[in-house]
């Protein structure tokens, strides 16, 4: 939400929320100021993560077709509450023509440490989604995820320890022309399928390239797919879990005000003069005493003891006189 609130551009937000519209979500959404279209799928979210999957590309198809219907006009971008985007994602998607493509940096997050140090272990470099280009700036194939390496060992439940795993193009990576998906319009390119041919069969798609009817066409953005432009972590919250109750912290926490003014002085105190000329003295009473020596008599030759003060500090010199 606080992405889409610094947006430069006129922003419309859609909001599909599975299990049907709720007051909290309302009540949240409506503190961005955007403006919004906010509706309800009747199939509530289920535990496992590749039922769920599943269930949030219906989610977005579903909205795909509000597009359609209310005839939105734009260019449509994809985003959840896994996604950290840079605000230069935006910028690009202008440049788009019909569908775009963007590179999507993987952020695994684990509660074993036993992972991570495997990964350092194997030398691994931070996994990226997006198109693949040639030296000439064509696209030639597509930079998926590797989960060969999870296998066994990725969470299946949502409350499981263990990594979640995207899918192998996650829909973030996509932005469309919004006239994409628009009934009978004027330019609209053949190879792109009609979205009523997807009713009923909604778990078939698992990205927007299932829209096409050739993946050729997709305009590679960002330096061709070099440059990230947004990442992805997925974090959920255990099934069981209880807090917060309503989106109510009962009761509620206690508030520490900060300290109109620090204990501590802003400076050190200085010293007395007198202590800084008594370190000085030290310094000097420290070296070896010299002895000065007069003209001597032959008949007579006494010593002086002569006491010398210098700030309280008492220190003795000899010295030969006639």
């Amino acid at each position: 939400m606080h992405a889409l609130m610094l947006v430069p551009y006129d922003l419309v937000w859609i909001v599909v929320e599975a299990g049907g519209v709720t007051n909290e979500t309302a009540s949240i959404i409506a503190k961005s100021g955007l403006r919004t279209i906010h509706v309800g799928f009747s199939q509530r979210m289920p535990n496992s993560w590749e039922a769920r999957h599943k269930l949030e590309s219906r989610m977005r198809l579903h909205a795909l077709r509000i597009v359609r219907k209310e005839k939105l006009d734009g260019v449509v971008v994809f985003a959840d509450d896994s996604n950290m985007h840079s605000m230069e994602l935006f910028d690009e998607a202008q440049n788009v023509n019909w569908i775009g493509a963007v590179s999507v940096g993987i952020l695994l997050h684990s509660d074993e440490s036993s992972y991570m140090v495997q990964s350092e272990e194997e030398g691994a470099s931070m996994p990226v989604q997006g198109p693949a280009c040639n030296a000439t700036d064509k696209l030639v194939g597509w930079h998926t995820f590797n989960s060969l390496q999870y296998t066994g060992r990725s969470a299946v439940y949502i409350d499981d320890r263990a990594p979640v795993l995207p899918r192998k193009l996650e829909w973030s990576g996509f932005v469309l022309n919004s006239r994409l998906v628009w009934k009978d319009v004027d330019g609209k390119p053949e190879w792109v399928k009609d979205l009523d041919k997807f009713d009923g069969v909604d778990e078939e798609i698992e990205t927007p390239l299932s829209l096409l009817k050739s993946t050729s066409v997709v305009e590679p953005l960002g330096n061709c797919g070099r440059q990230v432009l947004l990442w992805w972590l997925r974090v959920e919250a255990r099934t069981d879990s209880k807090f917060p109750s309503r989106w109510i912290i009962d009761p509620p926490l206690d508030i520490t005000i900060p300290s109109k003014r620090s204990p501590w002085p802003d400076a050190p105190p200085e010293l007395p003069s007198n202590e800084k000329v008594l370190t000085n003295t030290q310094e000097q009473t420290n070296k070896p005493s010299t002895r000065t020596k007069s003209p001597r008599s032959r008949r007579s030759r006494s010593k002086k003891k002569h006491d010398t003060k210098v700030i309280g500090v008492q220190v003795s010199t000899y010295s030969e006189q006639n």
